[in-house]
């Protein structure tokens, strides 16, 4: 009674020695391959189920330059209102001295704290998401984009209104107009370019 040769012998002599390899018909597996069954990454990286690992991005320059302005126009506007407050809270001191200034005081003292809310508010739109560059998402980069059009829609204003009031000092306050338009501007270019695009939709871990 004949019995069929073990896994890995020739039928035809059956004194031979098994063959090499995997018995039970299992694949021999090369060497050299990652663990865990994980295909190899360019440049000999294991790829993980997410994808190869991704180098650190730095800021690109244009990124940059826009968060400094952005650092820059909330730091003149916070300057500003502190200066309107201050100034209120000045007249209302002045006003006060005389008897029948004191409404006229108190209103004073209420158009500065409107005007210190208003401009603190500016200055928060810009100062917040300069901060956020970092780790901030698209909200940061449509915000940062509305507080350079807010920026610019200011200057372009005091720009009309100094033409039209043909005052001696026009050109002084033109000359400041327009260079706070081109840093407006130039925040809104910045922030719209596709590198900033590529900066605030990358992957962060």
């Amino acid at each position: 009674m004949s019995y069929p040769p073990p896994p890995g012998q020739s039928p035809d002599n059956p004194y031979s020695a098994p063959q090499q390899g995997a018995p039970y018909g299992y694949p021999q597996q090369g060497t050299g391959q990652p663990g865990y069954g994980y295909p190899a990454a360019p440049g000999g990286m294991p790829a993980y189920p997410g994808g190869p690992m991704q180098p650190a991005v730095s800021m690109p320059g244009v990124v940059v330059t826009a968060r400094v302005l952005l650092f820059i126009a909330g730091a003149l506007w916070a300057l500003c209102a502190f200066g309107v407050l201050f100034a209120g809270m000045a007249a209302n001191e002045a006003l006060n001295d005389v008897p029948v200034a004191d409404s006229v005081g108190g209103a004073a003292l209420g158009g500065a704290l409107l005007f210190f809310l208003i401009l603190g508010g500016l200055a928060a739109l810009h100062i917040v998401p300069a901060s956020m560059f970092g780790k901030g998402r698209v909200g940061t980069r449509v915000t940062a984009i509305i507080a350079g059009s807010l920026n610019a829609l200011i200057p372009l204003l005091a720009f009309f209104g100094a033409l039209g009031s043909g005052d001696g000092d026009a050109a002084g306050t033109l000359f400041m107009c327009l260079l706070w338009l081109a840093t407006a501007v130039l925040t809104i270019v910045f922030c719209s370019l596709s590198a900033a695009g590529q900066w605030f939709n990358r992957p962060q871990y």
